[in-house]
Parts: structure tokens; sequence; C-alpha cells
């Protein structure tokens, strides 16, 4: 158990989400981590926090997760595997937050951190003689955004004339299928279940069902997003978005609308509808209501994939990011990683796994 922090039972949700940070992505919220809690953690989660307990200046949230070697894990930053970094009001906070995760004494695994800050420079500094700091520059960035303004109302006024060609052909292939309807639901008590339920079948039924990765077919993974999606739905935030064809659903997103932003948590298509790509079509519908909202981004989340370079130039450059102290603690974590990499690497030659899609 990390020393010198507080667990999140200690933590009032305002105080939690008065922590500065922008933005303020849905993994930097309590009800991210208070689902993360109840559904993925080993023990408690817990936070270094930099500053007054009442007005934290910096925060970095970190818990043992459920299965594997016991680590200190980033919150969701490898089991979820979304890009999560820490949060920090100024640059002193953050030295000050890399002097405390430097002096803590356990090996701390960070996901893939965006590199665009100073949080990694600081890290180094603050672990010399202390910890070896591992840093691996990953090939593809993180976190695909697009800046919204009025324009993008008619997202296809930002596209080559092809590319409206091709949008234009898809939904008249759609059409021809059936009655075309898109919605934007802002769930409640009565229809929340329901709805995640239909959104995961979706979801089970693309390429993610074929490789295994879709929400509905790890319990413990389920089990988060529905408790997540219960506290957004409490918060008013939570938005769960489809595309149907003669009312059945062949696109969906699961999504947050909060801090003016459009948050894209989880998307999916049912690979029936693959012809008409429903998760384009779907995604100018809700790119255009974020714009009429008058939200500032449009957000992705996750990897840059090749999809997503169709809607966003806009990303941020990430790496793998570990530490391990200098005591046996860390050559125990240090000895383990290196032999999951080479086992990972041997697993990935002889069962390769299918790219991300996005029809």
């Amino acid at each position: 158990m990390l020393a010198a922090t507080t667990p999140l039972s200690e933590i009032a949700q305002e105080i939690w989400d008065s922590a500065p940070a922008e933005p303020r992505t849905p993994m930097r919220q309590y009800i991210w981590a208070r689902a993360y809690q109840d559904t993925l953690a080993r023990g408690d989660v817990r936070a270094i926090l930099v500053g007054s307990p009442g007005q934290p200046v910096a925060i970095a949230p970190f818990a043992e997760p459920a299965s594997g070697p016991r680590r200190q894990v980033l919150l969701g930053a490898e089991d979820l595997w979304e890009s999560i970094e820490v949060a920090a009001q100024d640059e002193q906070a953050l030295r000050e937050l890399a002097e405390r995760i430097a002096n803590s004494g356990e090996p701390m695994r960070f996901g893939h951190h965006p590199t665009d800050t100073r949080f990694l420079e600081l890290l180094r500094t603050a672990c010399r003689g202390k910890a070896k700091v591992v840093v691996a520059e990953q090939p593809m960035r993180a976190m695909p955004r697009i800046v919204l303004d009025e324009s993008w109302t008619e997202p296809e006024s930002h596209f080559n004339s092809r590319r409206r060609s091709d949008f234009r052909r898809m939904s008249r292939k759609a059409e021809a299928l059936g009655e075309i309807n898109y919605e934007i639901v802002e769930p409640d008590a009565g229809n929340l279940q329901r709805l995640l339920d239909e959104a995961f079948a979706v979801e089970a039924q693309s390429w993610k069902g074929r490789s295994g990765t879709a929400i509905n077919q790890d319990e413990r993974t389920e089990a988060f997003y529905r408790a997540y999606a219960e506290r957004a739905m409490e918060a008013g935030i939570l938005r769960l978005c489809f595309m149907r064809i003669d009312g059945k659903a062949a696109a969906m997103q699961f999504a947050v609308e909060s801090d003016d932003r459009f948050w894209l948590i989880k998307v999916g298509y049912d690979d029936a509808f693959k012809q008409v790509s429903p998760g384009n079509l779907l995604m100018r519908e809700t790119i255009s209501h974020a714009a009429a909202r008058g939200l500032k981004t449009y957000e992705f989340l996750g990897k840059e994939a090749e999809w997503t370079k169709l809607w966003a130039g806009d990303a941020r450059p990430i790496a793998t990011l570990r530490t391990y102290p200098y005591n046996l603690r860390g050559l125990a974590a240090f000895l383990a990683d290196g032999i999951a990499v080479v086992r990972k690497r041997i697993a990935a030659r002889l069962n390769p796994e299918p790219g991300e899609q996005h029809a």
C-alpha cells in the first residue's frame, strides 16, 4: 500500500473535483474513481495529494489492479487502457508531485502517459538515485480531438469533395435498408440498463466481439462501465447515442458531455450494417450536435487510429511510463515486467490481433 497517501473514501467529491486540471477529462473526475474503486480495484484507490487536504494543487490517483502482479497503477491507465495523466495547478505543484512519487518506494506504472508536458522531465529529475524511470515512446498518438466552431454543425464542410461524395453514398445505402433515426439520449433510471444492454450488444457485433475485447465479454469491465454510467447519469452528463435502421441499432456511442466538451468513451457498430458505415454516419451526427451545443471540443480519447484521422488531425504524443525504486520491490517488479514483455512479444507473433476498425 502507498504510504503518505489519502484513500478515496476520505476525500469528498467536491475536493477531488476541485483539483486543477485542464482539460478535466472524465478519467480525472471523482465518479470515474468511485466506479473504479467499486469494481476493479484491489483494496482502496489512493491518491498522492499536493497542497492542503481541502484544496489540493496536484493529484495522482493509484490503485492495485484486482488481477495480475501487485503494482501501483495510475487509475485505469492499464486495465482500461485510457491515456490518463496526473493533474497539477502549475509546474511547482507538478515538481512536488513528482518528488512524492519518487520517494514512495513503490514500483509505479502510468500506462501510456502524454509526453507533451513537463511531467516526464520532472519525474526523471526527482527519481535520480531513487528509482529507475523507463520511458518507451509509442508510435501512435493519443487523445485525438476536434476543436469545434460553428462550421462543425455541418461536418461535411470540412471534407474534400471525394469524402462528401462518400458520405452521400453511405447515406443513400442506409436509407435503402430502412428508416434512419439518430438518437442522442440523456438516460434516466428507467431506461439506463436497457440502453446499456443495447449499446454493449452492438459493440459485441463488431471486430471487438470477434477479438474478445467487447465490454460485455468481461464481467468486471462491464461492471465498471455500468457503475460509471449510473454515476454519470446521476450527474447529468451521460449520453448514449444510436443510429437506428428500421428501429435496430446499427451503431452506438457511450459518451459524456462535461466541461464544455463531448467525450467519446466507447464506440461500436453492428457488422450486419458495415456496408453503410453506420459508425461514421453516427459520428457525423454527434459532431454536429456538439458544435450546435456550442461545445469547445469533440474528444475521441483513447489512441489515434486510422478512423480517427478521418476526423481529427490534432492528437498528443505518448509513451509507456514506469518507475522502479532501487529496493527489492522495484527489482522484483522490473524482472517480472521484463519477462511479461518477452511473453507478450512471443504471443503477438504467434497470434496477431486485428487492428482497431471503425465503420
